[in-house]
């Protein structure tokens, strides 16, 4: 599959977040309410001046920035398309906490959308989120000062989404690890534009952005020669999800996990802890995938990107239900044969304390980007709730994603199974995560801000 998208968006007219990791080691996530049209129009009118696009910001990073994000509800009072919305996908429309929705992102429990946002405010009334990055602390006070006061002066409501009604703040950890002390961000697609002739590539610009759907089954919409698909150009849709991780509750499971591979491959328990939290995972906690280093950690290896898992169909190396295989296939034959394996543009950073400190909250910010929010994301959320999209699984096996699996879906398997050469190994799975709060967003373009900070659309 090979096709011409035509020339790519202008980069200035992308929000920033859509082609770059900003790298920024400070944020805050600020969620807000409009009373009405014109409170948004005068809101977004004062953002856009510390609005960061895609254009190349040159050899000085900017010490502060923000972008926007807009649910559906926040489209509809931000706007006058009135009607003409209902041709945006329905996923988008219905929002995170339909039924939609939770037939793939199976939130239960204590993850479940009536719990979300600590039950301070019911889902539709979120609108806008403003994602504020710092190069520091002093500047992430002041990028957030000046947003709260936009706010203020506009008219608009801040939300709060947390028991202690602060605002969902982050900082990088050390080493840019997660909270289970794995590094993250190795790989993520390039925001590169297809090049006419090549073979279709899942990872490329197009998958992302709207308006240009004659290359990618990823973006059905909206499309065509209307109001509300003028409106998405060069617009992206971000799931915006924060997570809880029980990290001690992680660190407690390879306490256990680890018995049986001491017995078994007679490695030492400290050996066994980081050999079961790799097989996990799908790479050891420098990096290092399990396919290229199945037997212990390679500096050589640790930023890896390209690899893949056909010839290791038996999961011998890397667990068929390692969080790192399943969120991201690579090669391995998936279902349907004829759709592609999709991709993610993932954003956010860690929250919360680092360490085993008890009842700290802590978990991740999330912010994963894409053109269509059913075929990209809900679609890998599926899998990692019940992966059996793939037809390496043998008969029978239904299992789930090792580390982001929610263990109360129906008719799942909770074990773990790690193949080797001497057996199985298998571990009972707990409950890693927790839903705190999810949200739908369009990061509109920026001459689409610009259309609602002036009240033409």
């Amino acid at each position: 599959m090979s096709c011409d998208p035509g020339p790519p968006p202008a980069w200035a007219n992308l929000q920033g977040l859509i082609v770059r990791g900003y790298t920024h080691p400070h944020s805050t996530h600020l969620l807000f309410r409009f009373p009405g049209r014109a409170a948004a129009a005068a809101f977004v009118k004062a953002l856009l001046p510390r609005l960061q696009s895609g254009a190349d910001w040159g050899a000085t990073k900017p010490a502060s920035m923000l972008n926007v994000g807009l649910t559906f509800a926040g489209v509809q009072t931000a706007t006058t398309l009135g009607n003409d919305l209902k041709r945006f996908p329905m996923v988008f429309q219905k929002g995170p906490a339909s039924k939609l929705s939770q037939d793939a992102l199976f939130d239960l429990g204590d993850s479940a959308p009536a719990n979300w946002w600590a039950k301070n405010f019911a889902q539709s009334a979120l609108h806008c989120i403003v994602h504020a990055y710092a190069m520091d602390g002093d500047a992430e006070k002041e990028i957030v000062a000046f947003v709260a006061s936009a706010a203020e002066r506009a008219g608009v409501t801040e939300l709060f989404g947390t028991a202690d009604n602060s605002r969902f703040t982050q900082s990088q950890l050390p080493h840019d690890q997660v909270q289970f002390g794995f590094r993250d961000g190795i790989s993520n697609p390039a925001p590169a534009w297809p090049v006419p002739g090549k073979p279709f590539d899942a990872g490329t610009l197009d998958n992302f952005v709207l308006g240009y759907p004659a290359c990618t089954p990823f973006s059905p919409g909206p499309a065509g020669d209307n109001p509300t698909a003028r409106f998405a150009r060069d617009g992206c849709y971000n799931a915006f999800r924060v997570l809880a991780q029980d990290v001690t509750g992680f660190e407690a499971f390879l306490d256990e996990a680890a018995k049986p591979v001491v017995a078994k491959l007679g490695k030492t328990t400290a050996e066994a802890r980081e050999w079961i939290a790799a097989k996990v995972m799908g790479r050891w906690r420098n990096g290092s995938p399990l396919v290229l280093s199945p037997d212990a950690p390679d500096d050589a290896t640790r930023d890896e990107k390209v690899f893949d898992y056909g010839d290791d169909t038996a999961g011998l190396r890397c667990p068929i239900s390692s969080h790192a295989r399943v969120s991201n296939p690579r090669d391995q034959p998936v279902f349907p044969a004829d759709f592609p394996v999709p991709r993610l543009i993932r954003r956010g950073m860690p929250y919360g304390p680092a360490g085993l400190e008890p009842g700290a909250d802590r978990g991740l910010i999330g912010l994963f980007l894409c053109g269509a929010l059913d075929r990209q994301f809900e679609m890998i959320y599926g899998w990692m709730n019940k992966n059996t999209f793939s037809d390496v699984f043998r008969p029978g096996f239904n299992t789930q994603d090792a580390v982001v699996g929610a263990r109360d879906v129906r008719g799942v398997e909770r074990t773990f199974v790690v193949p080797t050469a001497a057996g199985e190994i298998k571990c009972a799975l707990p409950q890693f995560l927790t839903t705190r709060g999810t949200a739908y967003c369009l990061l509109p373009s920026i001459a689409s801000l610009e259309a609602i900070a002036e009240q033409r659309v």
